[in-house]
Parts: C-alpha cells; sequence; structure tokens
C-alpha cells in the first residue's frame, strides 16, 4: 500500500482534514475516492468534461457546449475501460442529447490554450444555472451518469492525463514557473491545481500508465462510430495526438509535474536523459508486475524529486551523529557570520561549509499552491521514520523567529516571493510547522544543522562577537568623543 493510502486511513489524517480542511479536502475536482455530495461530484464532472474536451478539440467550453463536453468524457471513459479490461461492455448511461447543440455554440480558437491558459471562467460559474429556455442545460442532471466506481476512476484519470497533465507538460516546457502561474489566474484554476496533489486525489500509477496506453485508441475509436452525436467534432476527434507514451511518460510528465509542484526552486527541469525509471530502478513498461510500484502516485513522486539522495556512509558521518540539534535564527546567524546561500537544485539538501562560513538552504518558493503541496507532503510522509520535508520545515520555524528573519533569508536568495516585509512567508511557516511530528529525523539534514549549531556557539564565544552591537555602539561613542574633544581644544587655542 502506498504511503499515501495509509495515511487516508488514519486518525491523524481526520485531525489535520479536519483543522485544516482548505488544504486536504477538494474544492472544484472531487475524485472518487470521496466524491462528497451528489452536486459536488456532478459539478466536478462538468469541470472536468471542460478540461477534457478543450485540450481535444481546442474549442472553449460554453454553456451550451458543456452536455457535449460531457457525454465525450462519458464515452471516452467507457471506451478506455473496455480497452483496459478488453471484452467488458459499456457501463455508464450517456443520455445528453447533444446532437442538437447549435453550431455557433462550439466556439473554435485556432489558438487555444498555447501556453497551458484555460478558457473555463464562466463555464465554471454557471456550474448549477441551466441554459434559459434551452432543454440542454438540463440533460446533464442524470443521478450517478457515471456509472460504477471503476468507471469513475478512469474518468478521473482521464482528466488528470489528457485534461490537466497534458496542458501542463505543454506550459512548462522552456518557461519560469511564474509564467506558468500565469495560465492559472483565475481563482476557478488554482483550485484546480492545489487539488490535484490533494491526498485524496491520488491515483495510482498503473491507471494512469493504462489511460494512456489507450486514451489516443478510444478517441479516433469515437470518431469512427458511425453517429451523429460528434460530427461537429470528428476532425479534431481523429487527429487527436496525446503527445506522450508510457515510454516518455516520466521525462514528459512526472519531470515537469514535480518541477512546477516542488515547494523549492529549481533553476530548469530535470535533466530528461535518464531513462524512465521508478521505485528500485523499475522500468515503466513493466510497472505492472511491482504491486508497490503500481499503486506510487504523483504525490509520491512529489515527494520522492525533494528528497536528497545522500550515500548512507555520508549521512551517518558528521559531528554528533546526526543528533536534533535546533538551528539558530537567521539574524542570530547573521551575527556570528554564517553566510546563508540558496541551493537551486529543488531538493531538501542543507549544506554548511565550516571553512567559508557558507550554508546552503533550499530555496523555498512561496506561491498559491505552497501552502496546499506542503501540508499534503507533510501528512504523506506523517508515518514515515525519516522525514526530509517535515524537518526542513522544522528548521525553517527555527530559522524564521520573526519576520525580519524572513527579509534575510529573502535577502540571500533562501526564500523566493511573497512580500518584501517578510510577514506572508513566515506566518505561513509557523502554521505549516503546527502540524509537523516531533522529534522529526532525516540524519543528513540533522549532521548539517548540528555543525551550523557548534560553529554559531564557537563563534559567540567570542566577545566581539558575541556582543559586536553593543561594541559598535561603544566604538562609535567614544570616536565621537575623542572628535568632540579635539574640535574642542582647537577652538580654545
Amino acid at each position: 500500500m502506498a504511503p499515501s493510502e495509509t495515511m487516508l486511513e488514519s486518525a491523524a489524517y481526520g485531525r489535520m482534514r479536519a483543522a485544516n480542511p482548505s488544504e486536504f479536502v477538494p474544492r472544484s475536482v472531487f475524485f472518487t475516492r470521496d466524491g462528497g455530495s451528489g452536486i459536488d461530484r456532478r459539478n466536478s464532472l462538468w469541470v472536468k468534461a471542460a478540461l477534457v474536451y478543450e485540450s481535444i478539440t481546442g474549442l472553449h467550453v460554453n454553456d451550451g457546449a458543456k452536455p457535449v463536453a460531457t457525454s465525450l468524457l462519458l464515452r471516452l471513459a467507457d471506451a478506455c475501460r473496455s480497452r483496459i479490461h478488453a471484452g467488458q461492455p459499456p457501463q455508464t448511461k450517456i443520455s445528453t442529447a447533444v446532437s442538437d447543440v447549435p453550431k455557433e455554440m462550439l466556439e473554435v480558437n485556432p489558438g487555444a490554450s498555447p501556453n497551458g491558459t484555460f478558457h473555463l471562467q464562466k463555464f465554471v460559474a454557471a456550474q448549477n444555472v441551466g441554459v434559459g429556455g434551452n432543454q440542454l442545460g438540463k440533460t446533464a442532471d442524470i443521478p450517478d451518469e457515471e456509472g460504477s466506481d471503476e468507471n469513475k476512476r478512469v474518468i478521473d484519470a482521464i482528466f488528470l492525463v489528457v485534461g490537466f497533465l497534458r496542458r501542463l507538460s505543454k506550459a512548462a516546457v522552456g518557461i519560469r514557473r511564474d509564467a506558468v502561474d500565469e495560465g492559472f489566474k483565475s481563482t476557478h484554476m488554482q483550485d484546480i491545481v492545489t487539488d490535484v496533489i490533494k491526498l485524496e486525489n491520488q491515483l495510482p500509477l498503473k491507471l494512469l500508465l493504462d489511460v494512456v496506453d489507450h486514451v489516443e485508441g478510444a478517441i479516433r475509436g469515437i470518431a469512427a462510430t458511425p453517429s451523429s452525436e460528434f460530427e461537429e467534432l470528428k476532425k479534431f476527434l481523429e487527429g487527436y495526438k496525446l503527445g506522450f507514451t508510457r515510454a516518455t511518460f516520466f521525462d514528459d510528465v512526472v519531470r515537469p509535474f514535480c518541477w512546477y509542484y516542488s515547494p523549492f526552486f529549481n533553476r530548469q527541469l530535470p535533466a530528461a536523459a535518464a531513462p524512465p525509471k521508478v521505485a528500485d530502478g523499475q522500468l515503466l513498461d513493466n510497472v505492472g508486475d511491482n504491486s508497490e510500484t503500481a499503486v506510487r502516485t504523483l504525490l509520491d513522486f512529489l515527494h520522492d524529486s525533494v528528497v536528497p539522495v545522500v550515500p548512507r556512509a555520508a549521512s551517518e558521518k558528521g559531528t554528533g551523529g546526526g543528533k536534533t540539534s535546533r538551528m539558530p535564527t537567521a539574524r542570530e546567524l547573521n551575527r556570528s557570520g554564517v553566510r546563508i546561500a540558496p541551493g537551486e537544485d529543488g531538493r531538501a539538501a542543507v549544506e554548511f561549509d565550516d571553512t567559508s562560513a557558507k550554508l546552503r538552504l533550499p530555496a523555498l518558493v512561496y506561491d498559491f499552491k505552497l501552502a496546499t503541496v506542503a501540508r499534503n507532503l507533510l501528512a504523506r510522509e506523517y508515518e514515515e521514520q525519516s522525514k526530509p520535508v517535515t524537518r526542513y520545515f522544522q528548521m525553517m520555524n527555527e530559522l524564521v523567529e520573526e519576520a525580519a528573519d524572513t527579509r534575510i533569508l529573502r535577502r540571500a536568495g533562501a526564500v523566493r516571493g511573497g512580500g518584501t516585509s517578510g510577514t506572508e512567508v513566515h506566518q505561513l511557516v509557523k502554521r505549516i510547522d503546527g502540524y509537523a511530528t516531533y522529534p522529526s529525523v532525516f540524519m543528513a539534514m540533522d549532521v548539517q544543522i548540528e555543525k551550523v549549531r557548534q560553529f554559531h556557539d564557537k563563534r559567540m564565544q567570542n566577545f566581539l562577537v558575541r556582543y559586536r552591537p553593543g561594541v559598535i555602539w561603544a566604538s562609535s561613542v567614544a570616536a565621537v568623543s575623542v572628535v568632540a574633544i579635539v574640535a574642542a581644544r582647537r577652538n580654545r587655542g
């Protein structure tokens, strides 16, 4: 069982969820595990259908196209499920009357979403409103139209693979993270982005790869079926290409996903030269042969991407055997001569060189999704022995005692984004750390923090370092006094 699955069944997660529902409970996109009320699940289906429809056709989704988009997703899920489990009959009852949709309601936009921008604000805002006087607004309100739980999982996987991951991977090529965020300006789209990473919305890798294998064939199969239902969309369905395969899924999808969602800055996408491997070096085309690998999720991959790869010998080597020590605040480190520098590999690695007194920290990126990402990563490793992300945020809690500490880290590049006052990041770190387990251990980080602690304590034993502000003040007073005395004697003379 994947760590995320184990955590979802724990009482600890229930407490976290109750205390911070905005970071754990889906708002816009509900997956099969906990679909909320029937209304929530229905509205969620329309959102999923809109993204899939726009991704496949390049057409803007308006109120009139809502039924055809929903029908397309349901038909596609049936086709994919039948291909995954060859020979099984369709399960859902698709009764949306899309053949009567006026042609003008399908708004063609040849340049739709070249940079990942979604045109769903109006569509999502009108989810619960029928089209006045038009029966099209009522046809999608059918109880349990998604079919069985298995069919619902396929619908969720199609939404994730076709509607979201394909767009994100395209948007992430060759541009900055904040530029990708431009495609998610609206509140509705930001809700979707944060919902995708939540613990309750994680899908197993095997299901995602099964959809990757079959979705192109399923779409072309729908186009080839004699029917007037999707006649206006036929040319889009026939020419659809997903853009990645099972063999390239890791490099083309997982890497950009981890880069975009990581709480830490990474100057560029991880190198795509490495073979597409997952846990224990297993190739993705054999993922079904390993039960542990098959249930891994995107949140698991994100967690793996931020954990430093540290040899066992290196992690056990160091002062004090890696005991858990308190990190001095940023202001204290500044006083003792420690120079803070940012790491740019996107991992929770802390390195201290006592010769140059340089402390290298991961560069924390403050954006609209950081709180959700951080809390779900903490929840994912809650019951594990080694907790690198938890240990990092505990260290940050010690570093930023006040907003002034955050400003020091911001000037050093160890914090990016947020206001210049440092208040936003300071408050966020304090809130996140409240859900960390104490003591949390990550040996490689503990060793480095202990080295910093010892260097700082040794430096603070020096009188001039420890009382530097007082010494500087006294020296200044003395210098002013000497100048005043000399000037007074000259005046007398």
